[in-house]
C-alpha cells in the first residue's frame, strides 16, 4: 500500500512535465492517421497519464 501511495505522489508531480511529450507523441499519430478532436484530446490525456505513471515507477524503484 505504501509503494502505491509513493508512486501516485510521484506521478501527480510528473503530470505537468508529461504534457508536452504526450502532445508530441499524439501529433505523430495524428500525422499518420486523421484523428477527430475528441479522439486527439482523449489520446493526449491517456498518454499523459501513462507517461506520468511510468515516471513515477521509475522514481520509486530506481
Amino acid at each position: 500500500m505504501r509503494d502505491f501511495i509513493f508512486i501516485m505522489v510521484f506521478s501527480v508531480v510528473l503530470l505537468f512535465f508529461a504534457i508536452y511529450p504526450a502532445i508530441k507523441i499524439v501529433e505523430i499519430f495524428s500525422k499518420n492517421k486523421k484523428l477527430s478532436q475528441r479522439t486527439y484530446n482523449t489520446l493526449t490525456i491517456i498518454v499523459t497519464i501513462v507517461i506520468a505513471l511510468i515516471g513515477g515507477l521509475f522514481l520509486r524503484y530506481f
